[in-house]
């Protein structure tokens, strides 16, 4: 498909998260698109690198024209898009009698496609360094706005749970890392943006509640409890599960006693065979690093 002749733009980037599509030096750029073409756009953008069939195409954009009317529509529709896109090397539409695809190079930066491979990373042996952490960050704040802005068709709002999903788990791996790297402050606060979008998560109520305790706010972890229980019965008319009511139990009672007149933690190794114990020991062993209460809880829990 040949394009009109434009000006190469050497700094491009795609933002999924809002409601521009492409960006040049920072800035967004307004290509003119609208409607059924403008939702194409963004298709094709969300998948990149695949060839998808034209039939697949006209049946999700124009489902009530006859087929005719379909490919009609559809020739116009990546007519206009070939005109108005960015002119990059590394940003092709390619069409063929059957198929359509986009592809976007690693020369483009494109905000989803980074935070996803991100979030991976964080999964595998070569993750959960500071540098990954610093650009785990960075991705996420990324993408705080709503994912395809403006766009509302049903397949944007699958791929758009599908994102939420992988943002979420990102949020909460990168909580999970504060929290090893006694960051704990930097935990909490993103414990309460992911509760903000998801309050019923028990997991990362339960992770809040440990980080409070290792953060000294034994009483913060006990309400941050009794507000999620409070939430459970009026809303679901259930309780906790039976491991949110044990950790409220062990800080409650064990913790206390346990722990009265003790000294601050210290780096010491822990003595053999204590990972084993049960929790009420693990929480009460001041002799641990406060790095390794936080694992060795986790672990208990799930």
């Amino acid at each position: 498909m040949t394009q009109v002749p434009k000006i190469e733009l050497t700094n491009i980037s795609v933002k999924c998260f809002g409601p521009t599509l492409f960006h040049s030096a920072g800035k967004p750029l307004s290509l003119g698109l609208k409607g059924a073409t403008l939702e194409l756009l963004w298709y094709l953008v969300i998948n990149a690198g695949h060839e998808i069939r034209r039939e697949r195409i006209c049946e999700q954009f124009w489902p009530t024209s006859d087929e005719a009317r379909q490919r009609s529509a559809l020739n116009s529709a990546l007519w206009r898009i070939a005109r108005k896109l960015p002119r990059h090397p590394g940003l092709q539409l390619h069409t063929t009698g059957a198929t359509v695809c986009m592809t976007i190079d690693a020369s483009i930066s494109v905000d989803s496609r980074d935070l996803c491979a991100l979030v991976g990373e964080g999964a595998g042996p070569s993750g959960l360094g500071a540098k990954w952490a610093h650009r785990l960050k960075a991705a996420l704040e990324a993408s705080e706005e709503p994912f395809m802005d403006g766009i509302d068709a049903d397949w944007a709002l699958a791929e758009r749970e599908r994102v939420s999903s992988i943002r979420i788990r990102g949020l909460i791996t990168l909580m999970g890392w504060y929290g090893n790297d006694r960051r704990y402050e930097d935990a909490l606060q993103l414990g309460r943006r992911i509760l903000c979008e998801d309050p019923f998560r028990e997991s990362v109520q339960i992770d809040m509640m440990l980080l409070y305790v290792l953060n000294g706010q034994r009483a913060q972890a006990i309400r941050q409890y009794q507000s999620f229980a409070t939430m459970l019965r009026k809303e679901l008319a259930i309780e906790p599960m039976p491991e949110t009511r044990a950790l409220l139990h062990h800080i409650r009672s064990d913790l206390d006693s346990r722990t009265k007149g003790a000294s601050q933690p210290t780096n010491e190794t822990r003595p053999t065979g204590q990972t084993r114990q049960g929790l009420s020991v693990l929480l009460a062993s001041v002799e641990q690093s406060r790095r390794e209460i936080y694992q060795a809880l986790k672990g208990q829990l799930g």
